[in-house]
């Protein structure tokens, strides 16, 4: 390994130590500013409150150690000129963008489709303003190259919301980064002529992911939040575009190695496309039903199906390094198609089109259910409003939030005795403030906290196990209404 090389290996460490060294003064800092993780959802995997400073810390940290390198009159600034309109330049400035789109998302919150309008933007910036391209993507295209730069900017935007989804567990969306982080710098190690600046850039990102990962191993200290999710979830997919593989291949093998590092990720957010579409959820609708859900509800610790998503992740990523260095080509992406389809097959994917029986245990078929779903989200969208514009009623009496549940119990009723809930009560310590409905026939209860020390008890006529996911969905949308949240936007 040449000293120009070696000297890569200068920016993973000192990411590491800056993002792993601070990052408890940030976790401090956050909770000083009386930021706390208080969702209350069926989603959460976790117990506390998590803060979600972990983006924000690594965001600081991996673009001070890129900044260092990339400026000044260094060997590497030499390769690469900072701002200047280039591939790099546009993938870190995209990838800063869209972490304060995160930022702001974790500190005030915003809308599904405000942050999506703030990502394309980024992107676009990124690739129209600053010059950040798919070359592969373009020759492949031949004729229609022309379109390249939009299939670019799909490409980011969705990979920023796969690698979202996918942080669901402590370590999940920080370990497949880093695996992806280092097949960019093993690809970049690997070529006779290697990009110092993007060699640069991937073992910061590498160190300050690990640092970060220090802190949010099982059970985790801190959360990267949507900050760090669209910060890396940007910046991995706009460097695995800049990838050179050591022998030339045919274009459809270069477009291969972002799509085979990203592939989990991308993956599980198409079957969530799928399958909310399919039973009638808006897309942004979140749901207890991705992968590390199902490996959960499998009988997996959390720990163990952290890894064993790591290790799938670790796979196509090989399958991504063999192509780089120049082993297979076909027979790899066929492998990965493969792999994929047994991986949605052992998880149950496959039924997502099944004739599945309906809440009440009749049997619908698909178009029905779908409108059966439609219509109960149509009624809480109602419920919704009609509680907001009473919002300054409930708020006049001495007890708002009792005067707002009781208001809302005679609505709520028959919209949860249709998703299989005959009964509900809202409790305050030992005290029922709340009870409506008919639990005599009830299997069990199914209690769920809510703000200002409340517990809401549902009676459910089936086991717990059998839930369907329609079913799921419904009551995450009954907890954020009796909590008084709007209903998640991830």
């Amino acid at each position: 390994m040449s000293a120009a090389t070696w000297v890569l290996w200068i920016a993973g460490l000192v990411a590491f130590v800056l993002v792993a060294v601070a990052m408890p003064w940030a976790i401090r800092g956050w909770r000083a500013l009386g930021r706390s993780d208080r969702e209350i959802s069926l989603r959460k995997v976790h117990q506390g409150e998590i803060a979600r400073v972990g983006g924000f810390v690594m965001m600081v940290g991996i673009g001070a150690v890129a900044f260092r390198g990339l400026v000044g009159t260094s060997e590497l600034s030499l390769v690469h000129e900072w701002l200047s309109r280039n591939p790099l330049s546009g993938a870190l400035l995209g990838a800063l963008l869209c972490g304060l789109v995160g930022l702001y998302d974790d500190l005030v919150g915003a809308r599904a489709r405000v942050k999506l309008a703030l990502q394309l933007f980024a992107a676009g910036v990124a690739v129209f303003a600053v010059g950040l391209r798919w070359p592969a993507m373009a020759e492949l295209l031949g004729p229609l190259a022309a379109l390249e730069p939009v299939i670019t900017l799909g490409f980011l935007v969705a990979s920023v919301n796969a690698i979202n989804l996918s942080d669901g567990l402590d370590g999940l969306a920080g370990g497949n980064t880093a695996i992806g982080f280092g097949v960019v710098l093993a690809a970049t190690l690997l070529h006779p002529q290697p990009d110092l600046a993007l060699g640069w850039v991937s073992a910061a990102a590498l160190g300050g992911v690990l640092g970060f990962l220090v802190h949010n191993r099982h059970p985790a200290r801190v959360f990267m939040g949507d900050a760090g999710s669209y910060f890396l979830g940007f910046l991995l997919p706009a460097l695995l575009l800049q990838i050179a593989p050591v022998p030339e291949r045919v274009a459809i093998i270069d477009v291969s190695l972002p799509l085979l590092v990203l592939a989990l990720p991308l993956l599980d957010m198409g079957l969530s496309i799928a399958r909310r579409a399919a039973r009638g959820q808006p897309i942004f609708a979140p749901d207890s039903d991705h992968i590390h859900h199902r490996l959960l509800a499998r009988g997996f610790t959390h720990g163990r199906g952290v890894v064993v998503l790591w290790l799938t992740t670790g796979m196509f990523a090989g399958l991504a390094l063999l192509n780089v260095i120049g082993v297979g080509g076909w027979w790899t992406l066929t492998g990965a198609g493969a792999g994929l389809l047994v991986v949605a097959g052992l998880l149950g994917y496959h039924e997502l089109l099944r004739h599945l029986p309906a809440f009440t245990g009749d049997r619908l078929v698909l178009r029905d259910r779908r409108r059966a779903v439609v219509e109960l989200l149509a009624d809480f969208d109602r419920l919704s409003e009609e509680t907001r514009r009473k919002g300054h009623v409930f708020q006049d009496t001495e007890d708002p939030a009792l005067a707002r549940w009781v208001g809302i119990a005679p609505s709520l009723l028959p919209i949860l005795s249709r998703i299989g809930v005959p009964g509900f009560e809202l409790r305050r310590g030992t005290a029922t403030a709340v009870k409506c409905g008919d639990d005599s026939q009830a299997w069990g209860f199914l209690s769920l906290p809510l703000p200002q020390g409340a517990e809401l008890r549902l009676a459910l006529v089936a086991r717990l196990p059998e839930l369907q996911p329609e079913q799921l969905v419904l009551l995450e949308r009954v907890v954020g209404l009796l909590a008084d949240q709007s209903p998640s936007r991830r």
